[in-house]
C-alpha cells in the first residue's frame, strides 16, 4: 500500500508541474524610457521615467511583427490602463482592437492574450 501511496504521489506532482507549465503566464513587463530597437515577443514595454507611464507596446501576438503601441496618459484618446502584479505579470484594459493591418482582437490579462471572436 506504502508503493502506491508513493506513486501516487509522484504522479500528483509531476501533474502538477505540467499544468502549472502550461499555465504560465506567457507575457512578463520590462520597464523601459523608450521603446528598443529590436522588441521581443511576449514582454509588455513599459515607457516612462520612475513612476510616470506614458504608454506601453509589445509586437502583435497574432505573429504579423507589428509592433503595438498604447497610450496610457489620462488624455490620450484611446487610452489603455496598465496593472502589474508583483511577479511582473502584466493586465492591459481595455481591450486591443487593431483597425487595419492584420485587424488583431485580443485581451491581455494575467499575461495571457484572450482572443475575441
Amino acid at each position: 500500500m506504502r508503493f502506491i501511496i508513493r506513486q501516487w504521489s509522484k504522479f500528483a506532482g509531476w501533474c502538477s508541474a505540467k499544468w502549472s507549465a502550461w499555465r504560465s503566464p506567457s507575457y512578463r513587463t520590462v520597464r523601459v524610457e523608450e521603446l528598443p530597437e529590436h522588441p521581443v515577443k511576449r514582454i509588455l514595454y513599459i515607457m516612462g521615467e520612475g513612476e510616470h507611464m506614458w504608454s506601453v507596446a509589445m509586437i502583435c501576438p497574432c505573429g504579423c511583427g507589428e509592433v503595438l503601441q498604447m497610450g496610457l496618459l489620462a488624455d490620450a484618446r484611446p487610452r489603455w490602463t496598465v496593472s502589474v502584479d508583483a511577479k511582473g505579470i502584466p493586465t492591459l484594459s481595455p481591450s486591443v482592437w487593431r483597425q487595419v493591418g492584420c485587424k488583431s482582437h485580443f485581451f491581455l490579462i494575467r499575461g495571457q492574450i484572450q482572443w475575441c471572436g
